[in-house]
């Protein structure tokens, strides 16, 4: 009886190896670099903006602002850019956070943009509303608190990285986030929608909704350009990093 049931363990654990090496050979091993390549965010279409001088109007129109918006926007860097110069270098190299500044402002990641997380610093919120600095008032720059619970690189990958994205994709979220409306933005609400409905994903939409959000994005490029082209220009905060 015992050499019995010697022989049937023997049995079936050969029979459990058979079984085991079988289904091993029979699998599929995916390399770690294809499965993550499943869950990649599409490429952001921005991710080579250089901020120089020359490239203003350009990459002006490339977050989705109208002509008409792009030459305010223009005339604004060309203005704050003949008094505040100086001001703005000294406001970069005197930053409480140097370090944090420079993430922002450098590109020095992929996860988010400049023009997104230069508002962290450039924009600030009194009584619920949020515009950008005023140079000729600003003693320093430091990372705002409201920025510290809006849900900025979700608003950047939602608006920016998913299919389907809009060319007004930048201008439509910075929008958003100045309105305080990042939610509406997430959940695919009008006028930050999707769909066919008119008026689903609209600008004009948020200009009558937000009276005001055309001089506020406004100022916020302006300073946002003028800010990166002075961090990535020769002697600034990000040496040779990439804008």
């Amino acid at each position: 009886m015992v050499n019995m049931r010697k022989i049937m363990s023997s049995a079936s654990l050969v029979l459990f190896l058979s079984i085991s090496g079988f289904l091993l050979a029979k699998e599929e091993v995916v390399p770690p670099e294809v499965t993550a390549s499943h869950v990649a965010l599409q490429v952001d279409p921005l991710l080579e903006t250089r901020y120089t001088e020359g490239a203003r109007k350009r990459n002006l129109a490339a977050f989705g602002m109208p002509e008409p918006l792009v030459a305010k926007t223009i005339d604004r860097m060309r203005r704050i850019e003949e008094r505040h110069t100086r001001k703005i270098q000294l406001l970069l190299e005197g930053a409480a956070d140097p370090n944090a500044l420079a993430m922002a402002m450098c590109g020095q990641t992929s996860q988010i943009r400049p023009r997104y997380s230069a508002m962290r610093f450039l924009v600030v919120e009194a009584q619920g509303r949020r515009e950008a600095i005023r140079v000729s008032r600003a003693t320093g720059v430091e990372e705002q608190d409201w920025a510290q619970l809006s849900p900025i690189t979700d608003v950047y990958g939602k608006a920016e990285l998913s299919d389907g994205r809009e060319e007004d994709a930048t201008l439509m979220a910075v929008a958003a986030i100045l309105t305080a409306k990042e939610a509406d933005l997430l959940a695919a609400h009008a006028p930050w929608g999707s769909g066919l409905m008119p008026g689903s994903w609209s600008w004009e939409r948020v200009v009558d909704l937000h009276p005001g959000i055309e001089e506020r994005v406004v100022e916020y490029f302006a300073l946002l350009h003028l800010f990166v082209e002075q961090a990535t220009s020769d002697g600034g905060i990000c040496g040779e990093e990439e804008g």
